[in-house]
């Protein structure tokens, strides 16, 4: 006689949740899917994922929030069998190909016509895209009137006098870095090939360093810094910063030499509400569910159906949008995570010197 779990199993390789035996969907609404989603979308996604889903198949689902790179907490739940969430959205490409490296996640369940509509590098067996965002230049347009249109604007201190930001991780800042002291967008990993190529990022952190004002390690520090007018000039993720122009800051957005990652949805190895999980992702994937997330976030959706459900002026705001995105480069996970160690270890001893 076959287990319950055996019976899961069965089902998610089957037809799928929808057409499981009734026995079953009961057994299954006994027990809430918990899904680990990202804070600042308001009821989002209960009214546009979890409420739906649950009407169509009795499953009820919760939310929970958790760290921004939960590395550790697929690792714990793995390692213990004890689940914190049975999926999780907001998966950096970044830290999925981590998470695969180390045998973290489980496969998905790929057979839907909202998956294979996308673009076929924005998922693979263990993760699905479901928006993009970018750090692009934002600036303050009281300060710089005649606008900026490059990341070198930033390291030019004399044409484009004013307050200024980075980001205190290693990361991103050496990506602004390398764009800031003239690199092309498309020869960032090749320029940061070389031990020359570092050397000169790190004396183009020199260069501005007297000039930051903040390093600042949490978006809502970043947040307030731009929207109380603290700073006129820094990269920043592009749906934060429309957010406060929403609100009435006085700031734009260039979308030049921007660079963008994807984050997406993957499932921690092992839970016991696979089946469950593998079902919810694929219902997640419909395009009128991520056009409701961007309105909320104004990140790039990644189904190319999601902007019909968008108001043109609204889209071209987008990162997705194809004229932003045609500006923009991806960065680079598989780079950053053979270089993260070395990148990390001189940053830090770089941001200690006097």
């Amino acid at each position: 006689m076959q287990t319950r779990r055996q019976l899961m199993k069965a089902g998610a390789l089957g037809t799928g949740l929808l057409a499981a035996p009734a026995f079953l969907k009961k057994a299954w609404a006994q027990q809430p899917l918990v899904v680990r989603i990202p804070g600042g979308y308001g009821d989002v996604w209960d009214v546009h994922y979890f409420q739906p889903f649950t009407k169509a198949t009795g499953i009820p689902v919760t939310g929970t929030f958790s760290t921004d790179i939960p590395y550790s907490e697929f690792k714990i739940s793995v390692e213990t069998g004890s689940y914190r969430y049975d999926a999780a959205a907001a998966i950096t490409k970044e830290l999925i190909t981590r998470l695969k490296s180390d045998n973290l996640v489980d496969k998905l369940d790929l057979d839907s016509p909202d998956i294979s509509a996308r673009p076929a590098a924005s998922y693979n067996e263990n993760w699905l895209t479901h928006s993009l965002y970018c750090f692009a230049m934002v600036y303050r347009t009281t300060t710089f009137p005649q606008g900026v249109s490059s990341f070198k604007d930033m390291w030019n201190v004399k044409g484009f006098p004013g307050t200024r930001a980075l980001r205190k991780r290693a990361v991103d800042t050496i990506e602004m870095a390398t764009r800031g002291i003239g690199v092309p967008r498309d020869k960032v990993y090749e320029f940061l090939s070389t031990p020359d190529g570092w050397d000169k990022v790190f004396a183009g952190l020199d260069e501005i360093r007297p000039h930051i004002t903040n390093w600042w390690d949490s978006d809502a520090t970043l947040e307030q810094m731009i929207g109380q007018g603290e700073l006129d000039i820094s990269p920043v993720t592009s749906h934060r910063a429309q957010r406060l122009i929403n609100e009435g800051a006085e700031i734009a957005i260039d979308f030049n030499e921007a660079y963008y990652s994807t984050m997406g949805y993957a499932i921690p190895r092992g839970t016991p509400k696979l089946a469950q999980a593998r079902e919810f992702i694929k219902f997640a994937a419909a395009p009128e569910r991520e056009a409701a997330l961007v309105k909320s976030s104004p990140m790039g959706p990644i189904h190319p159906k999601a902007f019909d459900y968008l108001a043109p002026d609204f889209a071209k705001l987008l990162p997705t949008y194809p004229e932003n995105f045609a500006k923009m480069n991806e960065q680079d996970p598989v780079f950053w995570q053979k270089n993260d160690k070395y990148a990390t270890t001189r940053f830090q001893e770089w941001l200690l010197k006097a």
